[in-house]
């Protein structure tokens, strides 16, 4: 080969290194590790040294670590909804408007908008294969038992296996409940209301101001709703513990200690299956770890340093490490894109029976899950790795947001944005190929629920990012820590003028910065707050699908397998034996 020639060759193999992703001459599969409340302080590389995470570790060694990475929300159902549609939860109606902060219930009409466009249906448009396995969190039936259109096979996955709701700590069969820890008295208060209700119709009655018939009429409907709720809360474990095989319900209530050790199977046996028919895939794994009720397998019970919580990312970690190795063991490991992220922040308030914590730590960062507004809840541990397309061993500072991947993604498959409608998600590539230094962001908001509670800001020059905050949480006295289980958007402190706070000097967001007599400064509040003005125009009146009568359980959308009983086991897995 003469050397003309030679240089020629050169030069191409160059410029393929160097091209854009959507010119080389494959499609890259995409593999996302989605945890569930686990903190930005609970991984090694991170900063954790009391942890063992040595998989999640090693995306981090051999990818890029981003360490202003932001989900779309603190709690699961807003933030995941985000995540799969690029588009803020205020766009698409995925958000709370009271008390309530997520789904509660399989057995209602809430879930994502079948009008939304999912990740995985835009990556089915392309050939993908696609495949969620876990939690879901996004809804099941939407008019009437059965209809199934907001379950995973309807929204763009090939395969599912996985619990249609969230893990909750009434799973436990410890005496664990949700309801109770937000409100320890409850029961004991219905209980006194009931006793004063029955004690104030039978003096009513007996000194002849109502008769019979109303006496009656009156006690069913002071006891109809108290034995609704009853019923309800006392058997959640039994109405939402339900994982699904596809359409099929394979196990009521569910199995916890096995739960992660059967969603790193399933995930190798879609990629055993991939190999096979060699299709590009989309595979999400959304973990049951780190959420409430915490259970393992024997072998991980009591090995790390903090309980059942550090058990349980060690079992994640692990599971994360035996994926890892079944891409590389069917050829997928060089030509596959590795997301691993959280859904929100640690969860402050979570404590066991035993008054044990059963969270974890989101420092160096202010507050967790349910928390409006303060990064503790919103800025999750997050790794990208891709071989050979972006650069190993790096470390992103700059502000980034989960819901970015929907457009990164689409446009790396060779996808369409839709145009219809506001996308939020901006392209991440050029940052991770290090093309471009700064964020595609140049203002990010944060809700909760309804309220827009503060806007961050990254300006074309200097470094610092900066956060404009109107509401902050009304903590308890010498915490950062809500009363019950969670924050309420709704209760907050609330400033006028705003809170101005450099987040990169001060990502503790314990020192707001004087911007009175500061032109600097206040031409920055300017600049936010015109922005901010112009987003609420773009988002004009949201209405919640997650309203509290929306949210409530209706038994007539009840699931139930082996009638009447409503229990059953997966029968793959019967031969399992947890030693």
């Amino acid at each position: 080969m003469d050397i003309q020639r030679f240089s020629v060759l050169v030069q191409c193999v160059v410029a393929a290194l160097l091209s854009p992703v959507g010119s080389l001459n494959f499609k890259p599969n995409i593999v996302i590790f989605l945890a569930d409340d686990l903190g930005y302080g609970d991984v090694g590389a991170f900063g954790n040294n009391t942890i063992r995470t040595p998989n999640i570790d090693a995306l981090a060694s051999d990818g890029i670590k981003l360490t202003h990475h932001l989900t779309a929300a603190s709690v699961c159902t807003p933030s995941r909804s985000a995540m799969l549609t690029g588009r803020l939860p205020i766009r698409t109606g995925m958000f709370p408007d009271g008390r309530i902060a997520v789904n509660i219930f399989a057995a209602n009409g809430v879930g994502l908008p079948t009008s939304e466009t999912t990740l995985a249906e835009v990556a089915k448009t392309v050939g993908y294969k696609t495949a969620l396995v876990g939690k879901w969190h996004l809804g099941m039936n939407r008019d009437y038992k059965g209809d199934m259109a907001f379950h995973p096979r309807n929204r763009g996955f090939d395969f599912y296996y996985g619990h249609i709701l969230t893990n909750m700590k009434d799973w436990s069969n410890e005496g664990d409940r949700v309801l109770t820890s937000q409100r320890p008295n409850m029961f004991y208060q219905m209980a006194t209301v009931f006793f004063v209700g029955i004690t104030t119709l039978i003096f009513l009655k007996k000194v002849g101001l109502i008769g019979w018939g109303l006496c009656v009429f009156l006690f069913v409907l002071m006891s109809t709703p108290m034995a609704y709720i009853m019923f309800a809360f006392n058997n959640m474990a039994w109405l939402n513990g339900l994982l699904y095989r596809d359409f099929e319900l394979v196990e009521q209530p569910i199995h916890l200690e096995t739960l992660s050790y059967r969603y790193t199977q399933e995930s190798i046996r879609f990629l055993r299956d991939r190999e096979r028919d060699n299709n590009p895939f989309l595979l999400v794994v959304s973990w049951d770890h780190v959420h409430t009720a915490l259970k393992t397998l024997k072998k991980f019970r009591g090995k790390s340093k903090h309980d059942r919580y550090g058990d349980a990312i060690e079992e994640m970690d692990s599971g994360i490490g035996d994926v890892m190795n079944a891409l590389d063991q069917f050829g997928f490991g060089r030509n596959t894109m590795i997301y691993f992220t959280s859904d929100n922040g640690a969860h402050l308030e979570e404590t066991g029976m035993k008054g044990q914590s059963d969270g974890g730590s989101n420092l160096p960062f202010r507050g967790g899950k349910g928390h409006p507004t303060v990064d503790g809840g919103i800025r999750v541990p997050t790794v990208i790795r891709f071989p050979g397309i972006i650069p190993r061993g790096k470390v992103i500072d700059e502000p980034t947001q989960q819901l970015d991947m929907f457009t990164t993604i689409t446009k790396l498959i060779g996808g369409k944005i839709p145009s219809d409608r506001v996308i939020d998600g901006k392209d991440m590539l050029p940052l991770l190929q290090f093309k471009e230094s700064k964020s595609p962001h140049k203002f990010m908001y944060h809700y909760c629920g309804e309220h827009l509670q503060a806007t961050r800001y990254r300006p074309p020059q200097g470094s610092s990012v900066w956060k404009l905050v109107t509401e902050l949480p009304n903590y308890k006295p010498g915490e950062d820590k809500c009363y019950g289980l969670a924050c309420i958007c709704s209760n907050t402190i609330k400033y006028d003028p705003p809170l101005l706070f450099d987040i990169t000097a001060d990502p503790g967001e314990r020192n707001p910065v004087s911007y009175k007599n500061n032109k600097h400064l206040q031409d920055i509040v300017n600049k936010i707050s015109a922005a901010t003005a112009e987003h609420k125009k773009s988002v004009g009146t949201p209405e919640s699908r997650m309203t509290f009568f929306k949210l409530l359980w209706r038994p007539w959308f009840q699931p139930c397998c082996n009638f009447p009983s409503c229990t059953c086991s997966d029968p793959v897995y019967k031969d399992f034996v947890d030693e």
